[in-house]
């Protein structure tokens, strides 16, 4: 179990062009009825919005540690703001994004020790883990497609690391081997396909945990 509180937890992680923003949105949809938290980082917080624009912009010159410690400042103040009390209070939460991309974008990409971001992340979090992560794959071709397929202009942020494509995808997938919590679906499927993957991932997965905390009763998720 990822943490003791009664809510869920799941994270979306992909490289740019992945689809997620669309996939989240979906996914939300189909999960209408029940209690979700729809969130991102950047920028799920009060704080994080104010954030959020330095790193997509890049006002000025920024070092690497910088830009990651601008990315668990948001981190942190997601948690304690948003996620730890939605969690609490029994939501499924969904982010966009979480600390698995800081491993990849400032660890692999921008070559920061692994160990410690990971130390970081971990005292940002409250050593709080996604119940599980689902891992959008695509292949670097269509995502750059789809990026400059937007009708709008890409950020100082995703500039520059569109170079980095290829690491980017082999830095996820080396992350994620052998971590059984991280569920990899082919983000080239169309977007209704991937909700309903996604959608019985997160029903099954709610209904075990329900199950283990409760064994003696029914899955509290699938009578709403």
């Amino acid at each position: 179990m990822s943490h003791s509180f009664p809510g869920f937890l799941f994270s979306v992680e992909g490289i740019d062009g992945s689809g997620k923003s669309t996939f989240v949105e979906n996914l939300a949809k189909k999960l209408q009825g029940h209690d979700i938290i729809i969130t991102k980082e950047p920028g799920g917080s009060v704080l994080g919005k104010h954030i959020r624009p330095i790193l997509q912009n890049k006002p000025c010159n920024m070092g690497s540690k910088a830009e990651f410690l601008l990315f668990a400042a948001d981190r942190a103040q997601h948690f304690q703001e948003k996620i730890i009390p939605a969690l609490k209070k029994g939501s499924i939460v969904i982010s966009d994004r979480m600390a698995d991309s800081s491993l990849v974008y400032q660890g692999i990409l921008r070559g920061l020790d692994m160990n410690m971001l990971k130390t970081i992340n971990a005292w940002c979090m409250e050593n709080i883990q996604p119940d599980a992560t689902i891992y959008l794959k695509i292949d670097a071709a269509t995502a750059l497609k789809r990026m400059h397929d937007r009708d709008e202009e890409l950020t100082e942020l995703e500039k520059q690391i569109i170079q980095g494509k290829e690491t980017l995808i082999s830095g996820f997938d080396l992350i994620f081997k052998n971590r059984d919590t991280v569920y990899t679906l082919d983000a080239t499927l169309s977007p209704e396909e991937l909700a309903e993957k996604a959608y019985n991932i997160i029903v099954t997965l709610i209904s075990k945990k329900q199950y283990e905390i409760y064994p003696s009763s029914p899955s509290t998720f699938m009578d709403q």
